[in-house]
């Protein structure tokens, strides 16, 4: 388990697969392995439904459609005494060097642009009215002749003082409401507990680069990813939030519905403190 695959999810994936097929690829991926692909786990844990949003019925239709698509395949079916294991196929990797972009530039330079006003030797023939030669004849801006709706103190009055003046001023007065700077919803508790935390670091993810972080939020649960920050960066300056990906990846996940601690055995006569024996004779037998 690891992020490699995830991440390899994310940048190569076929483009014919919807966002929910997506979203559970990139759930199997982080419970597969790196080098042989195949998951480890039953797909039908509470994990795993959580995390790709679906039901156990849609599951199944999900799955069926990946594997119609090529992009997962099914080794074995399930078993009384073991998973069904599914294998995440190997995908061709998008732009890659030896493939150059066959997309030509509109401004290559073999193909020079053939429109005559704007090339050197023909110069522009438009007759604007901004030109040094040509004056702006519009008689309001002309210096001499004074907007009317313009005071002498050189404040525009505008059309509907009782109405406008006083909206417009109080939008100008609020700040802007609903800014996430990028970050998706379900990541911003993350975010804040870090930052509540002292840990300031750089959230460099974007767009479906913030999937592996919202998959390990639904795995492991905010409390323990920023617990296992602030350690980490308790030992050793941290700038990029990528950093945690590895550690918040091995994390336990998040306990089972209805999962209850284990009693502890009840001591009798209660804990006590240790006290020296008030008869000095036990040193005597070398104790």
């Amino acid at each position: 388990m690891g992020i490699r695959l995830i991440v390899e999810v994310l940048a190569s994936a076929p483009e014919a697969l919807t966002h929910r097929e997506k979203l559970l690829l990139v759930v199997l991926a982080e419970d597969a392995n790196d080098d042989t692909r195949v998951t480890w786990n039953s797909v039908e844990r509470p994990e795993v439904l959580r995390g790709a949003k679906l039901s156990r019925s849609q599951l199944y239709a999900v799955l069926k459609s990946l594997i119609a698509k090529g992009a997962l395949e099914k080794l074995a079916a399930g078993q009384k005494n073991g998973a069904a294991k599914y294998k995440i196929q190997r995908f061709a990797q998008a732009q890659s060097p030896g493939i150059p972009d066959t997309d030509a530039p509109p401004q290559c330079p073999d193909s020079p642009d053939t429109d005559a006003p704007q090339r050197p030797e023909n110069p522009d023939t438009d007759g604007s009215g901004q030109r040094p030669e040509n004056a702006d004849t519009d008689p309001s801006q002309c210096q001499e002749i004074r907007d009317v709706s313009v005071p002498e103190s050189g404040t525009p009055t505008p059309l509907n003082p009782s109405s406008t003046t006083p909206s417009a001023s109080k939008q100008e007065s609020q700040p802007a409401a609903g800014l996430d700077y990028g970050i998706p919803e379900a990541a911003r508790p993350l975010v804040d507990g870090l930052t509540a935390a002292g840990v300031t670091v750089r959230w460099p993810f974007k767009g479906d680069g913030w999937f592996p972080v919202l998959a390990l939020i639904q795995k492991s649960g905010v409390p323990a990813m920023v617990d296992h920050a602030v350690k980490a960066a308790a030992r050793t300056p941290i700038e990029s939030a990528k950093y945690f990906l590895k550690g918040w990846s091995e994390l336990p996940p998040l306990p089972s519905p209805g999962a209850e601690r284990p009693p502890l055995r009840a001591v009798s006569g209660g804990w006590q403190p240790y006290q020296n024996p008030a008869d000095h004779s036990v040193y005597q037998n070398g104790f």
